[in-house]
């Protein structure tokens, strides 16, 4: 296994297809559906990188991706998003120290990679726990 990944989306085809992608690059994968579900996993198991969607119902990603940093800042965290580049929201989450972004229209090969280079990049740092 290479990296265990948390991956949080409401929508459940996407959760699917990242499993299914990360699983072929022979990635452990753990799969929730919202922020307050995503933080009750972090609490109780480590991970090296979290893949969190931007929208989502209830606690937004941005309010998630606060309360990760509360809980371990040096955790690699990934948004995802359907509605391209908002500058004011990659600005926001900057600020949370957000790693970077994945968007969930990109190719597939481009996804792969792009996280692959995030968790490399925390790697290196040591950041990844």
């Amino acid at each position: 296994m290479l990296y265990k990944i948390l991956i949080v989306d409401d929508e459940a085809p996407v959760r699917d297809l990242f499993e299914d992608l990360l699983k072929e690059e022979d990635c452990h994968t753990v799969a929730c559906a919202s922020g307050e579900e995503a933080l009750e996993l972090i609490k109780k198991d480590n991970f090296d990188v979290v893949l969190l969607d931007i929208k989502l119902p209830g606690m937004s990603g941005l309010e998630a991706l606060k309360h990760i940093r509360d809980l371990n800042n040096s955790l690699p965290v990934v948004m995802i998003t359907g509605f391209g580049y908002d500058d004011d929201l990659i600005a926001r989450s900057k600020q949370f120290s957000c790693s970077g972004y994945i968007g969930k229209n990109m190719p597939v090969a481009q996804i792969i990679v792009t996280l692959k280079q995030f968790i490399k990049n925390a790697k290196e740092k040591g950041c990844a726990q």
